[in-house]
C-alpha cells in the first residue's frame, strides 16, 4: 500500500507543478519525472514500491486498449495527420529508450 502511495503522491505533484507553472508537458509525464528524480536521489527502491510495481506491470497492456480503441475509430485523422504523428511518435520514442537503457545498465535500480 505504501507504494501506491508513492506513485499517486508523484501523480499528484505532476497535476500541481502542471496547473501551477502551464506546462506544456502532461501532469502523468511529470509525476514520473518527480518519481526517477526522487529514486535518483535515494539511490535506491523502497520495498514497497518495488511490490506494488510488481503488481502493476502485467496490467500495462490494458492501458494500450482505448488507443488502439482511438486508432480503429478515428481513421479520418489518422490519414490527415498520421505523417506528422509518425514523426513525433519515432522522435519520442528514441530519447526514451536511451533513457531507459542508459538506467538499466547504470544498476541504478538494483536492491
Amino acid at each position: 500500500m505504501p507504494g501506491l502511495l508513492i506513485l499517486l503522491a508523484c501523480l499528484l505533484l505532476g497535476h500541481f507543478f502542471h496547473n501551477v507553472f502551464t506546462l506544456p508537458v502532461p501532469a502523468a509525464i511529470i509525476g514520473m519525472l518527480i518519481l526517477l528524480v526522487s529514486l535518483l536521489l535515494v539511490g535506491k527502491t523502497p520495498q514497497s514500491l518495488q511490490q506494488t510495481t510488481r503488481t502493476l506491470s502485467p496490467l500495462l497492456p490494458l492501458f494500450l486498449m482505448p488507443v488502439s480503441t482511438g486508432i480503429v475509430t478515428q481513421g479520418e485523422t489518422i490519414a490527415r495527420h498520421g505523417p506528422a504523428l509518425l514523426v513525433i511518435l519515432i522522435v519520442s520514442l528514441i530519447p526514451g529508450i536511451l533513457v531507459c537503457g542508459w538506467i538499466m545498465g547504470k544498476g541504478y535500480f538494483h536492491d
